[in-house]
Protein backbone atom coordinates (compact mmCIF):
# COMPACT_ATOMS: atom_id res chain seq x y z
CA UNK A 1 0.00 0.00 0.00
CA UNK A 2 1.22 3.53 -0.48
CA UNK A 3 2.11 5.45 2.25
CA UNK A 4 1.50 8.67 0.39
CA UNK A 5 -1.91 8.86 -0.89
CA UNK A 6 -3.24 11.70 -3.48
CA UNK A 7 -6.73 12.41 -3.33
CA UNK A 8 -8.41 12.89 -6.21
CA UNK A 9 -9.72 16.88 -7.59
CA UNK A 10 -13.17 17.08 -6.93
CA UNK A 11 -15.27 16.06 -4.44
CA UNK A 12 -15.42 16.49 -0.35
CA UNK A 13 -12.81 16.00 1.94
CA UNK A 14 -13.42 15.38 5.87
CA UNK A 15 -10.70 15.71 8.00
CA UNK A 16 -10.90 14.39 11.54
CA UNK A 17 -7.98 13.91 14.49
CA UNK A 18 -6.83 12.12 17.43
CA UNK A 19 -10.15 10.02 17.92
CA UNK A 20 -8.30 8.12 21.09
CA UNK A 21 -10.61 5.29 21.20
CA UNK A 22 -13.67 7.70 21.28
CA UNK A 23 -16.50 5.36 19.45
CA UNK A 24 -19.38 8.60 20.20
CA UNK A 25 -17.12 10.91 18.41
CA UNK A 26 -16.22 8.54 15.59
CA UNK A 27 -19.71 7.62 15.46
CA UNK A 28 -20.19 11.56 14.39
CA UNK A 29 -17.25 11.57 11.97
CA UNK A 30 -18.85 8.71 10.21
CA UNK A 31 -22.36 10.09 9.88
CA UNK A 32 -20.50 13.17 8.93
CA UNK A 33 -18.95 11.52 5.83
CA UNK A 34 -21.70 9.50 5.09
CA UNK A 35 -23.91 12.90 4.69
CA UNK A 36 -21.32 14.44 2.59
CA UNK A 37 -20.87 11.23 0.39
CA UNK A 38 -24.16 11.77 -0.89
CA UNK A 39 -23.08 14.78 -2.78
CA UNK A 40 -22.71 14.44 -6.74
CA UNK A 41 -18.95 13.83 -6.08
CA UNK A 42 -19.09 12.25 -3.24
CA UNK A 43 -16.34 12.33 -0.52
CA UNK A 44 -13.16 11.46 1.19
CA UNK A 45 -12.74 10.50 4.61
CA UNK A 46 -8.98 11.03 6.36
CA UNK A 47 -8.69 10.43 9.94
CA UNK A 48 -5.36 11.70 10.98
CA UNK A 49 -3.76 8.75 13.20
CA UNK A 50 -4.55 7.77 17.29
CA UNK A 51 -7.66 6.23 16.50
CA UNK A 52 -6.82 3.95 19.47
CA UNK A 53 -5.98 4.09 23.00
CA UNK A 54 -8.25 5.99 24.86
CA UNK A 55 -8.78 6.64 28.69
CA UNK A 56 -10.59 3.77 30.86
CA UNK A 57 -11.41 6.25 34.07
CA UNK A 58 -14.39 5.96 36.33
CA UNK A 59 -16.52 9.85 35.75
CA UNK A 60 -15.17 10.71 39.25
CA UNK A 61 -11.78 10.26 38.20
CA UNK A 62 -11.93 12.50 35.25
CA UNK A 63 -9.74 15.26 35.15
CA UNK A 64 -11.50 18.65 33.42
CA UNK A 65 -8.63 18.96 30.87
CA UNK A 66 -9.43 15.92 29.19
CA UNK A 67 -13.04 17.40 27.47
CA UNK A 68 -16.23 16.07 27.56
CA UNK A 69 -16.10 12.06 29.81
CA UNK A 70 -16.10 9.59 27.65
CA UNK A 71 -14.65 5.81 28.34
CA UNK A 72 -12.26 4.54 25.98
CA UNK A 73 -13.64 1.46 23.76
CA UNK A 74 -10.63 1.03 20.88
CA UNK A 75 -11.72 -2.10 20.02
CA UNK A 76 -15.11 -1.14 19.02
CA UNK A 77 -13.51 2.33 17.06
CA UNK A 78 -11.23 -0.28 15.20
CA UNK A 79 -14.19 -2.73 14.50
CA UNK A 80 -16.04 0.43 12.94
CA UNK A 81 -13.30 1.56 11.22
CA UNK A 82 -12.52 -1.99 9.26
CA UNK A 83 -16.34 -1.57 8.69
CA UNK A 84 -16.35 1.45 7.15
CA UNK A 85 -13.25 0.76 5.26
CA UNK A 86 -14.67 -1.90 3.38
CA UNK A 87 -17.72 -0.41 2.91
CA UNK A 88 -16.42 2.53 0.85
CA UNK A 89 -12.66 1.30 -0.90
CA UNK A 90 -10.64 4.03 -1.52
CA UNK A 91 -12.65 6.70 0.34
CA UNK A 92 -11.84 6.28 3.60
CA UNK A 93 -8.12 6.80 4.60
CA UNK A 94 -6.57 6.36 8.21
CA UNK A 95 -3.24 7.84 8.72
CA UNK A 96 -0.39 6.21 10.94
CA UNK A 97 -0.38 7.84 14.28
CA UNK A 98 2.11 7.67 17.06
CA UNK A 99 -0.13 5.20 18.94
CA UNK A 100 -0.81 2.68 16.22
CA UNK A 101 3.28 2.78 15.33
CA UNK A 102 3.45 1.69 19.26
CA UNK A 103 2.01 -1.77 17.78
CA UNK A 104 4.43 -2.22 14.64
CA UNK A 105 7.94 -0.68 15.53
CA UNK A 106 7.88 2.12 16.83
CA UNK A 107 8.55 3.37 20.10
CA UNK A 108 6.36 2.86 23.61
CA UNK A 109 3.29 5.51 24.77
CA UNK A 110 1.91 4.94 27.79
CA UNK A 111 -0.43 8.04 27.91
CA UNK A 112 -3.21 6.32 30.30
CA UNK A 113 -1.37 2.53 30.68
CA UNK A 114 2.62 1.90 30.88
CA UNK A 115 2.06 0.11 27.73
CA UNK A 116 -0.71 1.47 25.77
CA UNK A 117 0.22 -1.26 22.97
CA UNK A 118 -0.27 -4.16 25.10
CA UNK A 119 -2.97 -3.13 26.83
CA UNK A 120 -5.23 -2.84 23.85
CA UNK A 121 -3.80 -5.83 22.49
CA UNK A 122 -4.72 -7.69 25.89
CA UNK A 123 -7.88 -6.84 25.03
CA UNK A 124 -8.02 -7.67 21.87
CA UNK A 125 -6.52 -11.05 22.02
CA UNK A 126 -4.17 -12.88 19.85
CA UNK A 127 -6.06 -13.32 16.93
CA UNK A 128 -7.69 -10.15 16.09
CA UNK A 129 -4.19 -8.18 17.42
CA UNK A 130 -2.64 -10.12 14.82
CA UNK A 131 -5.07 -8.83 12.44
CA UNK A 132 -4.90 -5.39 13.40
CA UNK A 133 -0.87 -5.00 13.64
CA UNK A 134 -1.28 -6.30 9.79
CA UNK A 135 -4.45 -3.97 9.09
CA UNK A 136 -2.38 -0.57 10.16
CA UNK A 137 0.79 -1.92 8.02
CA UNK A 138 -0.54 -0.96 5.33
CA UNK A 139 -1.91 3.04 6.85
CA UNK A 140 -0.55 5.62 4.74
CA UNK A 141 1.68 8.24 6.60
CA UNK A 142 0.44 11.20 4.43
CA UNK A 143 -2.24 12.71 2.90
CA UNK A 144 -2.04 14.83 -0.15
CA UNK A 145 -5.00 17.17 -2.04
CA UNK A 146 -3.23 18.61 -4.64
CA UNK A 147 -5.78 20.68 -6.03
CA UNK A 148 -6.62 21.65 -2.77
CA UNK A 149 -3.31 22.39 -1.59
CA UNK A 150 -3.58 20.29 1.58
CA UNK A 151 -1.23 18.06 3.16
CA UNK A 152 -2.33 15.83 5.62
CA UNK A 153 -0.18 14.48 8.28
CA UNK A 154 -0.52 13.11 11.86
CA UNK A 155 1.88 15.58 13.47
CA UNK A 156 3.14 18.69 12.22
CA UNK A 157 5.39 18.75 9.15
CA UNK A 158 8.91 18.83 10.93
CA UNK A 159 10.49 15.54 8.80
CA UNK A 160 13.01 16.80 5.94
CA UNK A 161 12.05 15.37 2.42
CA UNK A 162 13.35 15.27 -0.91
CA UNK A 163 9.86 13.98 -2.40
CA UNK A 164 7.32 11.35 -2.21
CA UNK A 165 10.01 8.50 -2.77
CA UNK A 166 11.41 9.60 1.10
CA UNK A 167 8.14 8.49 2.61
CA UNK A 168 7.85 5.45 0.72
CA UNK A 169 10.50 3.85 1.44
CA UNK A 170 10.38 4.26 5.22
CA UNK A 171 10.61 1.26 7.42
CA UNK A 172 7.84 0.73 10.35
CA UNK A 173 10.44 -1.05 12.45
CA UNK A 174 13.16 1.12 14.19
CA UNK A 175 15.84 0.46 17.16
CA UNK A 176 14.05 -0.65 20.01
CA UNK A 177 16.39 1.47 22.12
CA UNK A 178 15.73 4.86 19.78
CA UNK A 179 14.61 7.84 21.34
CA UNK A 180 11.99 10.30 19.61
CA UNK A 181 14.45 11.99 17.50
CA UNK A 182 12.87 15.19 16.50
CA UNK A 183 15.91 16.65 14.28
CA UNK A 184 15.33 15.47 11.23
CA UNK A 185 17.30 12.15 11.51
CA UNK A 186 14.41 10.43 11.71
CA UNK A 187 11.98 11.27 9.15
CA UNK A 188 9.37 8.92 10.64
CA UNK A 189 9.30 10.13 13.99
CA UNK A 190 9.40 13.40 12.90
CA UNK A 191 6.58 13.01 11.17
CA UNK A 192 4.37 11.06 14.23
CA UNK A 193 5.89 12.71 17.14
CA UNK A 194 6.11 16.74 16.39
CA UNK A 195 3.87 19.41 17.81
CA UNK A 196 5.39 22.33 15.57
CA UNK A 197 8.16 23.44 13.08
CA UNK A 198 9.27 26.19 11.51
CA UNK A 199 7.13 27.68 8.67
CA UNK A 200 10.02 27.20 6.35
CA UNK A 201 10.48 23.95 7.12
CA UNK A 202 7.00 23.13 6.88
CA UNK A 203 6.79 25.04 3.37
CA UNK A 204 9.70 22.65 2.45
CA UNK A 205 8.35 19.57 3.74
CA UNK A 206 5.08 21.18 1.13
CA UNK A 207 6.88 21.91 -2.14
CA UNK A 208 8.65 18.44 -1.86
CA UNK A 209 5.46 16.54 -1.90
CA UNK A 210 3.62 19.21 -4.23
CA UNK A 211 4.09 22.62 -5.55
CA UNK A 212 0.70 23.63 -4.71
CA UNK A 213 0.27 22.80 -1.42
CA UNK A 214 0.23 25.59 0.79
CA UNK A 215 -1.68 24.58 4.01
CA UNK A 216 -0.47 21.34 6.67
CA UNK A 217 -3.33 19.85 8.46
CA UNK A 218 -2.40 17.50 11.45
CA UNK A 219 -3.31 16.58 15.12
CA UNK A 220 -1.79 14.91 17.59
CA UNK A 221 -1.36 18.13 19.74
CA UNK A 222 -4.20 18.84 21.93
CA UNK A 223 -6.10 22.77 20.94
CA UNK A 224 -8.29 22.80 23.80
CA UNK A 225 -10.12 25.37 21.52
CA UNK A 226 -10.44 23.52 18.65
CA UNK A 227 -7.52 24.46 16.10
CA UNK A 228 -4.65 26.33 17.10
CA UNK A 229 -2.07 28.15 14.40
CA UNK A 230 1.01 28.36 15.74
CA UNK A 231 2.62 30.17 12.75
CA UNK A 232 1.61 29.57 9.19
CA UNK A 233 1.33 27.08 6.95
CA UNK A 234 0.34 25.11 9.87
CA UNK A 235 -3.16 24.15 11.27
CA UNK A 236 -3.79 21.89 14.12
CA UNK A 237 -7.08 20.27 14.27
CA UNK A 238 -8.91 19.04 17.68
CA UNK A 239 -11.73 16.73 16.42
CA UNK A 240 -11.99 15.06 20.08
CA UNK A 241 -9.45 13.81 22.43
CA UNK A 242 -8.86 16.50 24.78
CA UNK A 243 -11.51 18.66 24.02
CA UNK A 244 -15.08 19.57 25.33
CA UNK A 245 -18.00 18.64 22.90
CA UNK A 246 -18.54 22.38 21.99
CA UNK A 247 -15.11 22.33 21.25
CA UNK A 248 -14.49 19.76 18.51
CA UNK A 249 -13.59 20.69 15.23
CA UNK A 250 -13.55 18.84 11.56
CA UNK A 251 -12.17 20.29 8.41
CA UNK A 252 -14.54 20.03 5.67
CA UNK A 253 -13.28 21.28 1.82
CA UNK A 254 -14.37 21.31 -1.37
CA UNK A 255 -11.04 19.12 -2.93
CA UNK A 256 -11.59 21.69 -6.27
CA UNK A 257 -11.07 24.98 -4.19
CA UNK A 258 -7.51 25.96 -3.70
CA UNK A 259 -6.53 26.88 -0.13
CA UNK A 260 -4.67 30.18 0.54
CA UNK A 261 -3.35 29.93 4.11
CA UNK A 262 -4.06 28.03 7.46
CA UNK A 263 -5.92 31.11 8.50
CA UNK A 264 -8.24 30.72 4.99
CA UNK A 265 -8.77 27.34 5.56
CA UNK A 266 -9.63 27.37 9.00
CA UNK A 267 -11.90 30.31 8.57
CA UNK A 268 -13.76 28.60 5.63
CA UNK A 269 -13.51 25.53 6.30
CA UNK A 270 -13.77 24.02 9.82
CA UNK A 271 -16.93 23.18 11.26
CA UNK A 272 -18.08 22.16 14.94
CA UNK A 273 -18.46 18.33 15.05
CA UNK A 274 -21.62 19.16 17.71
CA UNK A 275 -23.22 22.34 16.61
CA UNK A 276 -25.57 22.18 19.30
CA UNK A 277 -22.95 22.06 22.00
CA UNK A 278 -22.14 25.10 23.93
CA UNK A 279 -18.22 25.54 23.23
CA UNK A 280 -16.16 26.03 26.58
CA UNK A 281 -12.90 27.24 25.34
CA UNK A 282 -13.94 28.47 22.10
CA UNK A 283 -16.03 31.93 21.53
CA UNK A 284 -17.12 31.43 18.19
CA UNK A 285 -16.77 28.95 15.01
CA UNK A 286 -13.61 30.09 13.63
Amino acid sequence: MPRVVFLPNVGRLIVATDLQGNLRDFARVIEIFEQANREPNGAYLVVTGDLVHGPELDPREWPEHLGTYYRGDSPAVLERARELSNEHPGRVHFLLGNHEHAHVGGPIVSKFFPDEAERLEGLLGASDADRFREWIRSWPFVAVAGAAGLAMTHAAPHAQIRGPADIEQLELELDPDASVDLDGRSILLALLWARSTSTERARRFLGALDPRLAVAVYGHDVAHTGYAIDREPLLCISTSFGCHDGDKLYLSWDLACPAESASHVAKVGLLPLYPDARPVHRAATP
